[in-house]
C-alpha cells in the first residue's frame, strides 16, 4: 500500500475513532452519574430510616446544574415533604446575614472595622480591654462574649415587635470572657447583634431586608425571616426527639432569631442561594464576595459567617433549632455544593447529619461512605433507670419510716433538709455541668429534661417525708 493511501487510511481511522468516542463518552458519563444518584438515593432513605427522622429533603449541585433532588417523609401535619418545604435552617441563617452584611458593607452603610456602639449605641458590655467590639469580630464569631451568656437570650420566645431590640437590650452589659479579636467561640449573639445592626443602618427589620435585598432578586420563593411570612409560605413545625423517638413540636419560633437561627427555606431556595454563592451575581461585587468565600487564616476555622473544613478548607455551615436540623455546603474548585434539610432534632443527635453529608461528598468523589455510627440514647436510659430505682427506693423509704418505732428525729431533720437542699440544687447543677442554660436543656433535649425534673421531684418528696415524719412521730 502506498504512503498517501496509508495517510487517507489512518485519518479515515482517526476519524472513526472519534466517533466512536463521542457516541459512547457521553454513554459512560451517563452510567457514571446513574451510579452516583442511585447511591445517593440508597445511602439518604438508609439514613433517615437508622436515625428515625420523619421528613429530609437534599439537593446536590453541580457545574451549575442540579446534580440530585430528592424527598422523603412527611412533615408533622402529615403532608407530604417537596422540594418548596419550607424548614427552619438554623444556623444556616448566619452565612444569609453576612451576605446581607457585606451588601450593606460595599454600599458603604457599614465598616467592617467600625466598633459596634457606633451602630448601637445603647448597647454595652464590660471588659478590661482597650479594644471595641467591631462589626468583622461579630462576622468572625470573635467578639469576646461566651457562648454561655448568648445563650441565655437567644432561643426566647418573644412577641415579634421589637424583639430584636429586646433581646439585645437584655444582653447589654455582659461581661466579656476574652478580649475582642483574640478567641474563637461560636456564639448566636453574635449574629442576634448583626440583626441589630442591619435594622439599625437601613430603618427596616431584617425580614424586610432579607425579603427585598436577597430572597426576591434569587427567586428564594419559599424563604421567610420571619414567623407569619414563613407560616405563610407552608411552614409547619417539625419534631422533637425522645429516646430517638419523633414527637411533634409544639412549634417553636423565636421572633429576635431571623439573624442567627431562624429563617425558614426549602432546598429549592438554598440550591439557588448557594448557586449564587458559587457563581456570583449582581447581590455582591466579586471582589466583596470572595472575602466571605476566602478561607481565614492558618489556624482559625470560622470566616465570614462560615466554617471551613480544616482539611480541604471548603465552606460550609450546619444548624439547629429544637425541632429541625440542616447542613449545606459548597467546594468552590469542584462546582459542587448539597443542602439537607431534616424535621427532628436532639442535641445528642447533632452528629447526624454532619454524617451524611460526609457520606455524600465521598459518593460524589467516587470513595465509599464511611459507615453511619449507630445513635446511642444510653445517657437517656441510664437516668430513666435512676429515676425508676430512686422511685422505688422512696416508697420503701415510706413504709420503712411508718413501721419503724424508735427514730433518731435530729439524723432525720438533717437528712431531710439535706434532701430538700438537694432537690432545689439539682437541676441548677445540671445545668453547670452541661455549660447550657437550663431554657437550653429543656429546648434541646426535653427527654433530659424532664428526667431531672422527675429527679428534682424524688428528693423533694424524700425530703418533705423525711422531714414530716421526724417532726409527726411520736
Amino acid at each position: 500500500m502506498s504512503e498517501k493511501n496509508w495517510n487517507k487510511l489512518s485519518i479515515a481511522g482517526l476519524i472513526a475513532v472519534g466517533i466512536l468516542l463521542l457516541l459512547f463518552s457521553p454513554l459512560t458519563v451517563s452510567a457514571e452519574k446513574e451510579d452516583k444518584i442511585q447511591k445517593i438515593k440508597e445511602y439518604i432513605e438508609e439514613a433517615l430510616n437508622t436515625y428515625n427522622i420523619p421528613g429530609g429533603a437534599l439537593v446536590i449541585l453541580e457545574n451549575g446544574e442540579t446534580f440530585y433532588q430528592d424527598q422523603w417523609g412527611v412533615l408533622s401535619d402529615g403532608s407530604v415533604v417537596t422540594a418548596d418545604t419550607p424548614f427552619l435552617i438554623g444556623s444556616l441563617s448566619k452565612p444569609i446575614t453576612s451576605l446581607a452584611i457585606m451588601m450593606l458593607v460595599e454600599d458603604g452603610s457599614i465598616k467592617l472595622d467600625e466598633p459596634i456602639q457606633s451602630y448601637l449605641p445603647s448597647f454595652s458590655y464590660q471588659t478590661d480591654s482597650s479594644t471595641p467590639i467591631t462589626v468583622l469580630h461579630l462576622l468572625e464569631q470573635t467578639s469576646g462574649i461566651s457562648e454561655y451568656e448568648g445563650l441565655k437570650v437567644t432561643d426566647v420566645e418573644r412577641e415579634s415587635k421589637g424583639a430584636i431590640t429586646q433581646a439585645v437590650t437584655e444582653l447589654s452589659g455582659v461581661e466579656l470572657s476574652h478580649d475582642p479579636g483574640e478567641t474563637y467561640e461560636y456564639n448566636s449573639a453574635n449574629y442576634l447583634l448583626l440583626g441589630a445592626i442591619i435594622e439599625k443602618v437601613t430603618n427596616q427589620t431584617v425580614s424586610e431586608f432579607m425579603n427585598q435585598n436577597i430572597f426576591t432578586p434569587l427567586g428564594m420563593d419559599h424563604s421567610a425571616a420571619d414567623y407569619e411570612t414563613a407560616v405563610d409560605k407552608g411552614y409547619v413545625p417539625g419534631f422533637e426527639s425522645w429516646f430517638g423517638k419523633p414527637i411533634k413540636s409544639d412549634g417553636f419560633y423565636d421572633n429576635a432569631g431571623a439573624s442567627y437561627g431562624y429563617i425558614a427555606s426549602s432546598t429549592n431556595d438554598l440550591a439557588k442561594f448557594l448557586t449564587y454563592m458559587v457563581e456570583g451575581g449582581d447581590l455582591l461585587s466579586e471582589q466583596y464576595l470572595e472575602l466571605i468565600k476566602t478561607p481565614p487564616e492558618e489556624g482559625k476555622t470560622y470566616g465570614l459567617g462560615w466554617h471551613f473544613s480544616k482539611e480541604e478548607h471548603f465552606p460550609f455551615h450546619g444548624g439547629a433549632t429544637p425541632d429541625f436540623r440542616a447542613e449545606m455546603f459548597f467546594i468552590p474548585e469542584q462546582d459542587v455544593a448539597a443542602a439537607l434539610l431534616t424535621n427532628k432534632y436532639h442535641i445528642t443527635e447533632d452528629t447526624q447529619v454532619s454524617n451524611i453529608m460526609k457520606g455524600i461528598r465521598s459518593i460524589m468523589n467516587e470513595t465509599d461512605p464511611d459507615e453511619l455510627p449507630e445513635q446511642s440514647y444510653s445517657l437517656q436510659w441510664i437516668i430513666l433507670g435512676i429515676t425508676i430505682f430512686l422511685a422505688i427506693l422512696t416508697v420503701v423509704h415510706f413504709f420503712r419510716l411508718r413501721s419503724k418505732k424508735n427514730l433518731n428525729k435530729k439524723i432525720l431533720l438533717v437528712s431531710g433538709i439535706v434532701l430538700l437542699l438537694v432537690s432545689v440544687g439539682f437541676v441548677p447543677l445540671f445545668s453547670y455541668v452541661t455549660g447550657s442554660p437550663w431554657k437550653s436543656v429543656s429546648l434541646y433535649a426535653p427527654d433530659l429534661a424532664i428526667l431531672i425534673y422527675c429527679l428534682a421531684a424524688i428528693f423533694a418528696i424524700n425530703g418533705v417525708m423525711t422531714l414530716s415524719i421526724s417532726l409527726l412521730k411520736k
